[in-house]
């Protein structure tokens, strides 16, 4: 199941981070102090650090390797001489892209400020998948 693997992951490079672990759960004590100790959806989306850290742990270990789709319709790929038929179907390598040093520097290093929002505004909208 995917939601228990993302859980899993995120356990484990906690594991091995005790910063990140700190910073999470100081960010986790200060909102449920606010919410009197109420955990509540909005109190979740008050939680950035911890939004953040699952990315990056989603980004690190995709749940799911690589996508799979199929084209609707001839795309002719700008610059070149390849052509994508209608009902081709294309793999798109999530772990790839997520792993590209071009696209996330030292990408085997766990950062959960790689999402900071000026983080993200920098990167391609389909960088992250």
């Amino acid at each position: 199941e995917t939601s228990s693997t993302v859980i899993a992951f995120c356990i484990y490079e906690l594991a091995l981070r005790e910063d990140v672990q700190m910073k999470l759960r100081e960010e986790i004590f200060n909102v449920l102090q606010k919410t009197k100790k109420e955990l509540t959806y909005e109190a979740i989306k008050e939680m950035t650090y911890l939004k953040k850290v699952i990315s990056e742990s989603l980004r690190m270990h995709p749940v799911i390797p690589h996508l799979v789709r199929v084209t609707t319709a001839d795309y002719h790929i700008p610059n070149t001489d390849i052509v994508l038929e209608r009902g081709m179907r294309l793999f798109i390598p999530v772990d790839a892209i997520h792993h590209d040093p071009e696209i996330y520097a030292e990408p085997e290093k766990f950062d959960p400020e790689r999402f900071t929002p000026a983080a993200i505004e920098k990167r391609h909208p389909f960088a992250y998948l």
